[in-house]
C-alpha cells in the first residue's frame, strides 16, 4: 500500500523490501531534498530524477541489455558547473572546476594484432583487416583522429605510400602527416616527409626504392551526413605490401558539425 509522509520542514520514511518480488514505486520529495542511504545490496533502476541529490549510491551491474548509467540527451547549462556531467546527443562533457567544461573522450580504436597483407594494387585499400572490413560507422558531428602504421615488403621500384580516408559517409578532413619510407630498422635510406592535407587520397613519404616505411597521422574530420569511414593506404607501385602489427588508428567525437571551442574559451 503506499506511504505518503508530509511535513512542513523535513521527514524521513524507511522502506523495508518486501518479502517476495514485486513492483514497488518510490516518489521522491522537493529536488531540493536528498536521498540518502542506499545500501550496497539496493538498486535504484529505472527512474528518472530531476535534481535531487543522492548519497552513497552504488549503480546496480549491467546486463546485455540495461547500461549501468544512462544519459538522456538534453541541452547543456547555460553556465557550466563545476563537478557536472552533461550529454547533449553528441557527446559527453565533464567540468571539473568552474566553467571549464571539457568534452570527456569516448575513443574508437581499430589494432592490428597480427600482420595483414594487402592487395598489390595502387588504388587506396583498407589499412585494417580485423574486424574485416576496417571500417567504422559514424554519426554526424566533428572528430579528431590518430593513425600510425607501418609498411613492409613494398616494391623494389622507387615509388611512395599514401593515406586516405574511404567509405560512404559524407565529410570533409583536415589532417598532418609525418612519414618515413624507409629500413625502419636501421632508420635509412630516407628522409621525414611532412605534409599537410584536404584531399581523400594523399602520397604522403619520399619517392625511393626502400620497401619499409612508417607513418604518423593526426587531424579532424567533419561528418556532414552519417556513415562509414575507412582508413586506407595507396601505394604508387603495385605490391602485396604488409601492414605491421600495432599499426593502428583511433577516433573520438568533440562536438557538432558547427563545433569551434569546448571549454573555457574567449
Amino acid at each position: 500500500m503506499p506511504v505518503k509522509l508530509n511535513g512542513s520542514t523535513s521527514g524521513s520514511v524507511t522502506i523495508d523490501a518486501p518479502a517476495v518480488a514485486g513492483t514497488n514505486t518510490l516518489t521522491l520529495p522537493a529536488v531540493t531534498d536528498t536521498l540518502v542511504g542506499l545500501a550496497a545490496t539496493q538498486t535504484l533502476t529505472g527512474k528518472t530524477l530531476t535534481s535531487p541529490t543522492i548519497t552513497g549510491a552504488v549503480l546496480s551491474a549491467g546486463t546485455t541489455t540495461v547500461a549501468p548509467l544512462d544519459f538522456t540527451s538534453g541541452t547543456n547549462l547555460t553556465t557550466a558547473l563545476a563537478g557536472a556531467i552533461e550529454y547533449d546527443g553528441t557527446v559527453l562533457y565533464a567540468t571539473p572546476t568552474a566553467s571549464q567544461r571539457g568534452v570527456i573522450m569516448a575513443e574508437q580504436i581499430i589494432l592490428l594484432q597480427s600482420a595483414y597483407t594487402l592487395t598489390s594494387q595502387t588504388a587506396a585499400q583498407k589499412l585494417f583487416n580485423a574486424p574485416t572490413n576496417g571500417q567504422v560507422t559514424l554519426t554526424a558531428g566533428t572528430y579528431e583522429f590518430e593513425c600510425a602504421y607501418s609498411l613492409s615488403a613494398m616494391s623494389a621500384t622507387s615509388g611512395s605510400f599514401g593515406f586516405a580516408l574511404g567509405g560512404t559517409a559524407t565529410f570533409t578532413q583536415f589532417y598532418s602527416t609525418n612519414a618515413y619510407k624507409n629500413t625502419i630498422i636501421s632508420n635509412a635510406g630516407g628522409s621525414p616527409c611532412t605534409t599537410y592535407n584536404i584531399a581523400a587520397n594523399t602520397n604522403i613519404s619520399g619517392l625511393n626504392t626502400s620497401t619499409s616505411g612508417i607513418a604518423n597521422i593526426s587531424g579532424i574530420i567533419n561528418v556532414s551526413a552519417s556513415g562509414t569511414v575507412i582508413p586506407q593506404v595507396s601505394l604508387s607501385v603495385a605490391a602485396a605490401a604488409i601492414v605491421g602489427i600495432g599499426s593502428y588508428f583511433r577516433i573520438r567525437p568533440i562536438g557538432s558539425t558547427t563545433v569551434t571551442s569546448v571549454g573555457n574559451w574567449s
